[in-house]
């Protein structure tokens, strides 16, 4: 089911859009300004699902940022907060999977050593998409974050892609 139209404030209307990958391609790319741009960060999101999906058997994937809004200025970034069907999964993970599944999320306030350094954030595939995960029970908590507009006040809407 495609995604809908852009409203006249130029974000997906309120709701959360089942969408599959060229769904997000036809809304989020082929139909808003900055075509390059976003073919790049679509890339990084389609590559950052396929990791995602070989290590969680079974989810969805919530859609925000600056790629999910139609807007003049330049996207520079897609927001991704995992939600799996079975945490028990996560859990489960080991050794190289572990190491994967971690290095997927979006990390604040981050201090590395060799070479000594502070990093405000780091984030998945070069800054491209900020990935997030969803404990059980803050669905709504999220869906409340991802339902905020552009503008304050105003509601949007986000896109969901599930496997």
């Amino acid at each position: 089911m495609p995604l809908p139209h852009w409203t006249s404030e130029h974000v997906l209307p309120p709701g959360r859009h089942p969408a599959d990958l060229s769904d997000l391609y036809e809304r989020f790319v082929w139909d808003a300004p900055h075509r390059n741009e976003r073919e790049i960060l679509f890339s990084a999101l389609s590559g950052y699902l396929g990791v995602v999906c070989r290590l969680i058997p079974s989810g969805r994937a919530w859609l925000s940022g600056s790629l999910t809004v139609r807007s003049a200025e330049v996207p520079y970034d897609v927001d991704v907060v995992l939600v799996p069907d079975e945490w028990g999964t996560l859990k489960r993970l080991d050794g190289p999977a572990r190491a994967t599944f971690y290095g997927m999320f979006t990390l604040r306030g981050v201090i590395a050593e060799q070479p000594a350094m502070y990093l405000d954030q780091v984030q998945p595939v070069s800054g491209l998409v900020d990935g997030f995960l969803c404990h059980p029970g803050d669905e709504d908590v999220w869906e409340a974050v991802w339902s905020r507009g552009p503008v304050p006040g105003t509601v949007k809407g986000f896109a969901e892609v599930s496997w």
